[in-house]
């Protein structure tokens, strides 16, 4: 048996052990058809003892030399790739030429998807790297103003001793009104205008009193706000940290996703 008419036998099984569907053909020397199997996703127009159609058997005729061209949608209405190789018989005659013609939408479509992740994956993980550039940046905002806050708590916490002294100075102040009214009253009419000062002294230590009470009760308040805003930006800044994290390896994944794309890619140019 020679090459060609083995070629001619096993037309059938060069098509069906194909990834994809395609056509199997077989020629002459001359690249006229001696045999066609048709693809199941598509149809040739083909005649047997006519040329085959389109310039890759004439190609492989005049070269001898293998062939692999693409052929547009419109001719088929799917995109195929033809393969077509010469036959050389044992004493090294050209006998003809064995092919195929396989359907690509397959590759094209994933030839496609791979490139809508590529762009996809980059314009996350440019999003990714934003949103990881701003969760640092609004960390790092929140552990200054938590540095700042801690600042306001021990201000605040100074203000006790001051406040320690000036409720002294009332205490003394009202005790010492407290005796000028008493000499004031022993002196009887001679201590009257000095009791009236002893009295106003008395008021302007309880007011002072007063006052402090009011002003200890208001820090109070505002160390225990304070207190509250502390533990919300301490909080606030670790769920920043833990974004900023979160996003790098989203980042990280989209990069991979990348580069699955890319070698997805190659796979489907190399089919």
């Amino acid at each position: 048996m020679t090459k060609l008419e083995a070629a001619l036998a096993a037309a059938e099984l060069f098509r069906d052990i194909n990834v994809f569907d395609c056509s199997a053909m077989v020629t002459d020397a001359q690249g006229n058809i001696l045999h066609h199997i048709q693809a199941k996703t598509f149809k040739e127009n083909v005649v047997i003892g006519q040329p085959a159609p389109g310039g890759a058997a004439k190609r492989v005729v005049e070269t001898k030399e293998p062939v692999r061209v693409d052929v547009p949608e419109k001719a088929y209405g799917v995109k195929l790739r033809a393969i077509m190789r010469p036959i050389f018989e044992d004493d090294g005659t050209f006998s003809g030429i064995v092919g195929n013609a396989i359907n690509m939408q397959t590759t094209a479509s994933l030839h496609e998807a791979s490139q809508n992740i590529a762009s996809i994956a980059q314009e996350m993980t440019a999003t990714a790297q934003e949103l990881a550039t701003t969760a640092t940046q609004l960390a790092e905002s929140l552990v200054s103003v938590r540095s700042v806050s801690e600042g306001v708590l021990t201000e605040i916490a100074k203000t006790d001793s001051i406040l320690q002294f000036v409720s002294d100075v009332a205490q003394s102040s009202n005790l010492l009104g407290l005796n000028a009214a008493i000499e004031a009253a022993r002196a009887g009419e001679q201590g009257r205008g000095f009791a009236v000062v002893a009295e106003e002294i008395r008021k302007m230590a309880t007011n002072s009193a007063e006052s402090v009470n009011n002003i200890k009760t208001i820090l109070e308040n505002i160390h225990k706000q304070t207190e509250s805003v502390v533990a919300t930006i301490a909080a606030a800044a670790q769920t920043g940290e833990r974004q900023a994290a979160a996003t790098e390896q989203i980042s990280a994944t989209m990069q991979q996703l990348a580069s699955t794309a890319a070698e997805v890619e190659r796979v489907a140019a190399s089919i």
